[in-house]
């Protein structure tokens, strides 16, 4: 028996580390200068797909969470889709700040403009920090805060150096039943200053493209969206007929501001959601009295923001052709390019299986917008396999080669079954023993 227990180890052994190499294994080339890519379908949901901090993807096109934990085996994740339209990894980072508040959906986050970073918030905490995610390298580092059991960011400046993120005195949640509100602060992360601003009860933010002003929305006040100077403090009430529609929601030329129509929902609002949006309608962001675009009525999905812009008059959005829908909407949605004066919608991705592992969240680096491309990959790269599932796999290889490899060699080896024969009430010693003592009787 001793020349059996050996080589099936060492078999069991060697399969079980093979396993382990495999599914650590990764070529990930990360898309290089030059414009973004979009799939044309994006990637199913995936139990395979490996995290940023293992592995990371580099500039990303887009952000979101992927499953609402509806399903049998559905973890919410939150996922970015590489530049180059091929490549998607996990925010660890956005998954472990999850709290209970948050019924398994990752932590508050979003997507820079560039594309190479995402802030990471948190709904409940008493030491109040942001934790920005570099997609790039894969580290992390975390901007202590003056104030807030809560921390949302909310618009990032078009270069990167500004994050704007909601300061609530208490923890909030996602499913409280109304929009998270708070203070808006202002985290500077050349040096990780950070500025409150005295804009209370503030929903949403957008800067302007060169950053020097910041449109904010406000709750239970008269005039709703504001324009504030960000040098003087000095701010500008804003006639809209609507919500700020998130933080891309100013044209790249400065004069529009993009606001989202609503109509009551039927059940209560979600942290993320005014209403069930209903369309876009544009106002003059400068106060000059420029001439603006009529509204357009649209099927956007919600919370109905404005991903990016495809230049001065398109803009790109979520569109859900079934938003009517008595349920749940539609199993696809697509994201389009809509021009401004309504004619002509672009489809530039799909967005299929939204009634059972469903996509939201759904951010796209706004900088990368009008620049996008379209491209059909052949296949995906998910990065190594998440450690669990690594683990899980080599024990099972590993354990089912040892027994197979213990059976051969029991089957096929002499030696084995000659030491099987020498066993106690086993092989011909044992039976003309119990011939004999039948003879006998």
């Amino acid at each position: 028996m001793r020349m059996v227990g050996g080589p099936p180890v060492a078999i069991g052994l060697g399969s079980a580390a093979l396993v382990v190499l495999l599914t650590g294994l990764h070529d990930t080339v990360p898309a290089g200068p030059g414009p973004a890519s979009l799939p044309e379908q994006l990637a199913s949901y995936s139990h395979l797909t490996g995290s940023v901090s293992s592995s990371p993807p580099g500039a990303a096109v887009a952000l979101y969470q992927h499953g609402f934990g509806v399903e049998f085996m559905d973890f919410p994740q939150a996922v970015v889709l590489g530049a180059g339209g091929d490549v998607y990894r996990r925010v660890d980072a956005a998954e472990g700040r999850a709290g209970t508040e948050t019924q398994g959906d990752p932590a508050p986050m979003l997507l820079s403009p560039d594309g190479t970073k995402v802030a990471v918030g948190d709904h409940v905490t008493d030491e109040p920090d942001v934790v920005v995610v570099d997609l790039v390298t894969g580290a992390t580092s975390s901007h202590p805060l003056p104030t807030g059991r809560s921390v949302v960011p909310v618009a990032w400046s078009s270069d990167g150096r500004t994050l704007a993120h909601l300061l609530s005195p208490a923890p909030t949640s996602p499913y409280s039943g109304g929009r998270i509100t708070g203070d808006v602060g202002l985290l500077d992360l050349s040096d990780g200053s950070t500025t409150v601003l005295e804009e209370r009860t503030a929903v949403a933010a957008a800067f302007a493209p060169d950053g020097s002003e910041l449109a904010v929305e406000r709750t239970g006040t008269a005039d709703r969206i504001s324009v504030v100077d960000l040098s003087t403090g000095a701010r500008r009430s804003v006639e809209a007929d609507g919500v700020l529609a998130g933080p891309a929601a100013w044209s790249p030329d400065g004069r529009l501001l993009a606001t989202t129509t609503t109509r009551p929902d039927i059940a209560p609002a979600g942290g993320e959601s005014p209403g069930t949006p209903t369309g876009l309608a544009f106002v003059d962001a400068t106060g000059g009295g420029a001439d603006v675009p009529a509204p357009l009525q649209l099927p956007l999905s919600g919370p109905g923001r404005v991903l990016g812009w495809g230049g001065p008059e398109e803009v790109v959005v979520l569109l859900d052709p079934a938003t009517d829908a008595p349920c749940c909407g539609s199993d696809t949605l697509t994201v389009s390019g809509v021009p401004l004066d309504g004619t002509g919608h672009r489809t530039l991705m799909r967005i299929s299986d939204q009634l059972s592992y469903g996509v939201g969240r759904f951010q796209l680096a706004s900088a990368t917008v009008s620049d996008l491309r379209v491209v059909g990959p052949a296949e995906v790269d998910r990065g190594p396999w998440p450690l669990p599932w690594r683990g899980g796999a080599a024990l099972l290889v590993g354990l089912v080669t040892w027994l197979g490899s213990r059976w051969a060699l029991r089957r096929w080896d002499p030696s084995a079954a000659s030491a099987s024969d020498g066993e106690p009430g086993h092989g011909p010693a044992s039976m003309t023993r119990r011939t004999s003592a039948r003879s006998r009787s």
